[in-house]
């Protein structure tokens, strides 16, 4: 038998470059977000062996030229060409696509309308600030990505505001990063059908805000899943190789529920 990650490949989809994994007969596929480090879920035994069992196949866009921007000289935060995943600033595509596109209209006009086309359905999800922008997408085109999960998403994106990243060159003030955050973003009566949000108490630099989400979707009475239980770090795994069997196990009963109606 190969190995799961044999079948990871680095390709242009919908004008991008994304890490793709396409197990044999995939049933679904899974958009997946990266965070501020740039870490897509290429080489990531943990996940791959997982998405190989379910046969999910995972699509995992590069939201900034990291290799490019490397070859200028060394990066810091301020310099860093992060991805925020919101509807400011510009996807990196090749030629032939729109540059003015943003990360969020990439994701909503070219690549979902591009994967949906296969058949298979279509999940978006993410982590840190990639889990955030997955439910900031998911919440405004709920139709399209009526399964949405996250893995400690920065949900209060505006505190990272003043730091010196290219967040303050996209947004003049935190008010205004604050106004476009997804808490802001959710309507109960116009959201996800299946959404999933992980995270670990121990991680000061997100759960505040998965907390501040929460609380607004029990109030409202939006139908969501979550576990914040501290046990994310135990054995000395990451939070999100942690996260992964009950991430998956969530997406393959919101693939078969969906089937079913």
């Amino acid at each position: 038998m190969s190995d799961p990650g044999d079948h990871w490949q680095r390709k242009i989809i919908a004008g991008a470059i994304c890490d793709f994994f396409a197990p044999p007969d995939p049933q679904a596929v899974l958009i997946f977000l990266h965070g501020m480090s740039g870490d897509t879920l290429a080489g990531n035994s943990h996940w791959t062996r997982i998405a190989a069992e379910h046969r999910v196949q995972i699509v995992a866009p590069q939201g900034a030229f990291l290799e490019e921007a490397n070859s200028r000289g060394p990066l810091d935060h301020t310099n860093a060409p992060y991805c925020w995943w919101m509807d400011r600033g510009e996807m990196p595509l090749g030629s032939g696509i729109n540059p003015s596109l943003s990360p969020e209209m990439w994701l909503v006009q070219q690549l979902q309308p591009a994967l949906a086309a296969t058949g298979s359905p279509v999940a978006l999800a993410g982590e840190e600030v990639g889990g955030h922008g997955a439910l900031r997408t998911a919440y405004r085109h709920a139709r399209q990505f009526p399964i949405v999960l996250a893995v400690a998403p920065k949900v209060d994106l505006h505190n990272i505001h003043g730091l010196g990243t290219s967040l303050d060159r996209l947004y003049d003030t935190a008010e205004d990063v604050r106004q476009q955050e997804a808490t802001v973003w959710l309507h109960p009566l116009d959201r996800p059908r299946f959404q999933l949000i992980l995270c670990d108490p121990a991680n000061e630099f997100c759960f505040p805000g998965c907390q501040t989400l929460l609380t607004k979707l029990s109030s409202t009475g939006c139908p969501h899943e979550a576990d914040i239980s501290p046990r994310m770090f135990d054995a000395g795994t990451t939070e999100r190789d942690a996260a992964a069997p009950r991430f998956f196990s969530f997406l393959m009963d919101a693939i078969l529920r969906m089937s079913l109606e």
